[in-house]
C-alpha cells in the first residue's frame, strides 16, 4: 500500500502585500500620492476638510477666469443701445464711473490680493520642503483656505453681481430704468471718484493674464 502525501504551500505573509501597497502608488491617484509622498503639506491638505479642495495652480486659473469675466464690462457697456447710453454722463458709458462699478473694483482688488496670498503660500511651501514642519504646513493651509474662500466665493459673487448689473442695460430701456427708479440710489449714477469703466475692464484683463501665467508657472514647477 502506498500512502501519498499532499504538500500544501503556506500562504504568503499578509505583510508583504501591505508593504507592496504602501510602496507603490498609482500615478492616476493624486490622493494616494499625497498620503504616501514626502510632502507634509500635500498630506495634510488631503487629510483636512476644505470647501475648495483644488490645488493652488487650479485656484489661480479660476481667479484668472473671474477677472476675465469682470473685464466683460467694457464690451457690454460699449454695445448699449442709445436709450441706455443716455442714462450715463455725456452718453458715454465707457468713460463713466457708475456706483455699481465700485463693487467690481473691490472685487478685482480682492482677487489680486488673495491670488498674491496663494502665490506666496506656494513659494514658501516649495522653499521649505521637504523640511516643512506640520505646524508651518497647517498655518500655510489656513492662509490658503481663507484666501480661497475670499477670492473665489466673496470676490466671485461681487464680480458676478457687477456684470449682472451691467447686463441689465441689454434687457431693454424699460427694465433698465425701472431698476433705477426702484433703487434707493441710482446704481448707474456718477461717483465722486472717477474710475472709468474702460480703465477697470482693461486692468481686469491684464490682471487675468498675469494670474494665469503665474498659475502656469507654478504648475510647471510641480510637474
Amino acid at each position: 500500500m502506498y500512502i501519498s502525501t499532499l504538500r500544501v504551500r503556506p500562504p504568503e505573509p499578509a505583510a508583504s502585500h501591505t508593504l507592496e501597497l504602501m510602496t507603490s502608488t498609482d500615478p492616476n491617484d493624486p490622493i494616494a500620492d499625497a498620503l504616501l509622498g514626502e510632502s507634509t503639506y500635500e498630506r495634510l491638505r488631503v487629510e483636512r476638510y476644505a470647501l475648495i479642495k483644488r490645488r493652488i495652480p487650479q485656484k489661480l486659473v479660476y481667479q484668472s477666469g473671474l477677472l476675465l469675466v469682470l473685464a466683460l464690462v467694457v464690451p457690454i457697456a460699449a454695445t448699449y443701445p442709445s436709450s441706455v447710453r443716455a442714462a450715463f454722463p455725456g452718453g458715454e458709458p465707457l468713460w463713466a464711473s457708475p456706483l455699481v462699478l465700485w463693487v467690481g473694483v473691490c472685487a478685482g482688488a480682492i482677487q489680486l490680493g488673495t491670488a498674491s496670498c496663494l502665490i506666496a503660500v506656494s513659494i514658501v511651501r516649495r522653499s521649505r520642503e521637504p523640511e516643512l514642519s506640520e505646524a508651518t504646513a497647517h498655518t500655510l493651509l489656513n492662509v490658503e483656505d481663507v484666501a480661497s474662500m475670499f477670492g473665489l466665493a466673496t470676490g466671485g459673487f461681487a464680480i458676478l453681481l457687477t456684470v449682472g448689473f451691467f447686463l441689465l442695460g441689454h434687457t431693454g430701456g424699460e427694465t433698465f430704468y425701472s431698476v433705477i427708479n426702484a433703487a434707493p440710489r441710482n446704481p448707474y449714477g456718477q461717483t465722486d471718484v472717477s474710475v472709468p469703466v474702460i480703465a477697470v475692464g482693461t486692468a481686469a484683463a491684464v490682471s487675468s493674464a498675469v494670474v494665469y501665467l503665474c498659475s502656469r508657472h507654478l504648475r510647471s514647477e510641480s510637474a
